[in-house]
């Protein structure tokens, strides 16, 4: 086989496998970049680190290597066969039993290469788990300190029901709340971030555009949590909404609002504000035994 044609194969192959991935991430990247141009993160400052921080990254990470690796062994097992076949119908004969073993020993030595190196990574993946479950489990112990079982305000997140999950619940003296988080970049209008969201006649304001459905999302979501508690404790259970918008100035138009629309910089000082009911420390406690019923169940790694 002549050298042109054995570079012409070669070329042809990668080029049949790698164009439409550089024409997918180049495309990716180009939406991104367009959006970044026009839009900014609502957040002004970094966030604490939470328990087994870490850990998590490095799992992401691992697990996205993992990923390439599971792609990479097959897919080049594939380029050898496709670029073999190639080879062969330009020569137009078959292969030879010298290049057929050559080319099997090739692929066997990359398979279990790559199966090998799939496993330590799998491995080192289920490890990092069991000490990022370990360091939430040791958190999670610490949080008692600073709201033990007799102080009056339990929190807890990712509260899950039939199709959709909440984002927090709030127990305390004045109520549960339920308290939903949205998450909008501010857009830049004359070179400028605009930042500001007016409640008014029921709906959100935001610069460029209405919401009305945030509001009913918190409202169905109230109705669901004090319908539940209901039935769980048997008794009426005190429930309001709060809607969270991170990294906004909320400008109330409206006296009285439903659910509660606060940032998220200025929800610990207005939350004890907020009121839903009264209830007593026992209330508390029954109402945080069964939401901790429905929250722990994280299973443990290992």
């Amino acid at each position: 086989m002549e050298f042109s044609s054995l570079a012409v194969s070669v070329l042809a192959t990668t080029g049949l496998f790698l164009c439409p991935i550089f024409l997918s991430v180049g495309i990716i990247l180009l939406i991104r970049k367009r959006l970044r141009s026009h839009r900014v993160s609502p957040l002004t400052a970094d966030l604490l680190r939470p328990a087994g921080h870490t850990l998590q990254q490095q799992i992401q990470d691992l697990q996205i290597d993992l990923f390439s690796q599971m792609l990479f062994t097959p897919l080049t097992m594939m380029m050898i066969g496709f670029y073999l076949l190639l080879q062969s119908y330009i020569d137009k004969k078959a292969m030879s039993t010298t290049v057929m073993l050559t080319s099997g020993v090739v692929m066997l030595s990359l398979f279990i290469y790559g199966t090998t190196k799939t496993y330590k990574m799998a491995n080192k993946v289920q490890h990092l788990k069991l000490g990022y479950s370990c360091e939430l489990a040791v958190g999670q112990e610490l949080d008692q300190i600073v709201r033990p079982q007799q102080h009056p305000y339990r929190v807890y997140h990712d509260i899950p029901f039939d199709g959709f999950n909440i984002d927090h619940l709030i127990i305390c003296p004045n109520g549960v709340f339920v308290i939903e988080t949205k998450g909008r970049s501010k857009p830049i209008n004359n070179g400028e971030k605009q930042f500001k969201v007016r409640v008014e006649n029921d709906a959100l304001h935001f610069p460029n555009h209405v919401e009305k459905a945030p509001l009913e999302q918190v409202r169905r979501n109230v109705t669901t949590v004090r319908n539940w508690l209901n039935s769980a404790t048997g008794t009426e259970v005190p429930v309001g909404g709060v809607l969270v918008l991170p990294g906004w100035f909320v400008d109330l138009r409206q006296k009285i609002t439903f659910p509660y629309i606060v940032s998220a910089a200025a929800l610990p000082k207005q939350l004890p504000q907020f009121r839903a009911g009264s209830l007593e420390l026992a209330q508390i406690q029954a109402i945080a035994h069964q939401v901790e019923q429905k929250v722990r169940d994280v299973a443990k790694a290992g």
